[in-house]
């Protein structure tokens, strides 16, 4: 009897579920180069004669990322809030 049952396929090989996960890792890509090209611009001067940070640029890239990430799990948190809102009226027939 193989492991590689139909409901195996269904669950992992579904063309939506494919569709969905392309679809996150395209969010979760662009939401990356927007926090990549934001923090460049804020702490990186665009002419610079080292090839490495300096201790003040690097200090300012992790506090943009680091606001950055945390803005995004605020809004993340207020959206699955919002969404269980929705669910829960649509639950209750109203």
């Amino acid at each position: 009897m193989s492991t590689w049952s139909g409901s195996f396929t269904q669950t992992y090989a579904n063309p939506e579920n494919l569709v969905r996960a392309e679809q996150e890792f395209d969010a979760f890509m662009d939401l990356y180069q927007r926090i990549m090209d934001t923090c460049r611009a804020k702490c990186i001067p665009p002419h610079y004669h080292e090839p490495d940070l300096n201790k003040g640029e690097s200090v300012c890239i992790d506090r943009c990322v680091f606001k950055y990430g945390a803005v995004q799990k605020l809004l993340s948190k207020k959206m699955d809030g919002q969404a269980e809102n929705l669910s829960n009226l649509g639950s209750s027939g109203g």
